[in-house]
């Protein structure tokens, strides 16, 4: 092993003899070689990192293709999951490469129920006993037309939902993906009913500090 470093020693002197009576400038080749493998030594720790992520990813089946998700400020469905990226699919068709060592929080909106939650603004001149029975009517009207409810409606009662407005809060939980068209056909049978029995339905918030 001596006698090998011994030989790779003259070796180099040899040749740094040679470059430097050409006059090729060893020093600067020297230093560029230096910032190279620095530059290369901090890629493959970046690309390292993606890898290990991405395995931890697939490994604990975080993410599954056709998946609905939230990764930072992107939501979508997830179109790809890799070793080094994963490509997120947002609503508005654009495809996400995202690094996988930059994921840090993945919200799956995919593997449990979903909740569609329904507020409905007060009429202040109705009785709220008489907006519930009809809110319960619709429910028990709707609800069998619906095998993707999971649980409810339940009637929350009633909220300030900000700035002075009182609202009847409805939750029902559903399947995964049919929360939207469930949440749209019980809120637009809601309104419906209370209007057709008189309810005032208001847009503005309710002034509650009084005259």
């Amino acid at each position: 092993m001596t006698r090998n470093i011994f030989h790779y020693t003259i070796l180099f002197f040899y040749l740094y003899a040679i470059l430097s009576i050409l006059g090729v400038p060893v020093g600067t080749l020297l230093a560029g070689a230096g910032i190279l493998s620095v530059a290369l030594g901090l890629g493959a720790q970046g690309f390292v990192s993606d890898v290990i992520t991405g395995a931890f990813i697939l490994l604990e089946q975080q993410l599954a293709v056709g998946d609905s998700v939230k990764i930072g400020t992107i939501e979508g469905t997830v179109h790809s999951v890799g070793l080094r990226t994963t490509q997120i699919l947002g609503y508005d068709g654009t495809l996400n490469f995202i690094p996988n060592r930059s994921i840090t929080i993945i919200s799956n909106l995919s593997r449990n129920d979903m909740r569609a939650l329904i507020e409905i603004g007060l009429d202040p001149k109705k009785e709220i006993k008489e907006m519930i029975a009809l809110v319960t009517k619709v429910n028990e009207e709707l609800k069998p037309n619906y095998p993707d409810i999971t649980s409810g409606p339940n009637i929350l009662g009633t909220f300030d939902s900000g700035n002075g407005r009182m609202v009847l809060r409805i939750a029902i939980y559903t399947k995964n993906g049919a929360q939207f068209a469930i949440q749209s056909a019980f809120l637009e049978r809601y309104l419906e009913v209370l209007r057709s029995n008189g309810f005032v339905i208001p847009t503005s918030p309710l002034n509650l500090a009084g005259k």
